[in-house]
C-alpha cells in the first residue's frame, strides 16, 4: 500500500531531525531557510529562475532548503559552496533522501543546489 502525504511528512521529518543534528555534530550552525512552498511562491521562483520545475517537493512540505550560518552574507545573498554541504548530503542519501548537490552534477563535479534536501519516494 502506497504511503499518504501525511506519512511522507512523517517520515522526511525523522529524516530531516537527523539532517540537523548531524549539521550540529560539524560544528556549524545552520538556518532553515524554506521547507513549504505555496504555488504562488514555486510559480515565482520559476518565473526569476530560481527553481526549474513546478513539480518542487517543497509544494508538498517534502523539501528543505538550509544555509550553513557562515554562507549567509551581509547582504543577506546566500553562498553556498557545494563542497562544505557534501559531508550533509552524503548523510543525507544514506538517509534515502535525494540531495540537490547531485542536480545537474557531471561526473565528479557538485551540482548546483547544495542546500537543497528533499523526500526521495
Amino acid at each position: 500500500m502506497a504511503m499518504s502525504i501525511r506519512q511522507k511528512q512523517a517520515v522526511f521529518c525523522l529524516m530531516l531531525g537527523k539532517l540537523l543534528q548531524k549539521a550540529a555534530e560539524l560544528g556549524s550552525p545552520i538556518v532553515i531557510l524554506e521547507l513549504y512552498r505555496s504555488v504562488e511562491i514555486q510559480k515565482q521562483y520559476v518565473a526569476r529562475g530560481l527553481s526549474k520545475t513546478m513539480s518542487s517537493k517543497h509544494l508538498y512540505g517534502l523539501a528543505v532548503d538550509i544555509a550553513f550560518l557562515a554562507d549567509i552574507m551581509d547582504d543577506n545573498k546566500i553562498n553556498y559552496p557545494a563542497e562544505k554541504y557534501l559531508p550533509l548530503g552524503e548523510y543525507w542519501e544514506s538517509l534515502g533522501g535525494r540531495w540537490g548537490g547531485r542536480f545537474g552534477a557531471k561526473g565528479s563535479s557538485l551540482g548546483w543546489d547544495s542546500g537543497h534536501f528533499e523526500y526521495a519516494g
